[in-house]
């Protein structure tokens, strides 16, 4: 979750749109006012967890929803901090493949000299020849 959400108002009156990680997908969350404050309320930060249920509720004739809002979890400082990444490649042999491909398709649109080849071609000719050779 971000520390603040976007805020404005329309047709339909305030809003607040979080941008939060489900399962690894981020995604775009609305709230209503209500639960806005209650988020402000608990001071949820970036890395925070929590948990929202809707339960219909009878009341006579009338169902409304009841909308709870638990913290599970608050984020630590260590779990906040960027990872290090490392500079070094992998060697997995991918880039001597594309550069075979790419002095490849220079001989091919130099053995076809009748035919003027631009950069933008020759690097689709290269591409289209890479890609055939990591598929095999």
């Amino acid at each position: 979750m971000k520390d603040k959400p976007y805020s404005g108002e329309n047709y339909f009156g305030p809003y607040y749109l979080y941008s939060m990680s489900h399962d690894g997908v981020e995604k775009a969350f609305f709230t209503s006012p209500d639960l806005h404050q209650k988020i402000a309320e608990a001071g949820l930060k970036t890395g925070d967890e929590f948990k929202i249920s809707k339960a219909f509720v009878q009341n006579g004739k009338k169902i409304t929803a009841k909308v709870t809002f638990d913290v599970v979890a608050k984020a630590t400082a260590a779990a906040l901090q960027t990872p290090e990444i490392s500079s070094e490649v992998p060697d997995d042999g991918f880039r001597d493949v594309m550069e075979r491909s790419l002095k490849d398709a220079i001989e091919a649109t130099k053995a076809v000299n009748t035919v003027q080849s631009s950069v933008d071609d020759i690097r689709e000719i290269a591409l289209t020849i890479f890609i055939q050779r990591a598929r095999s």
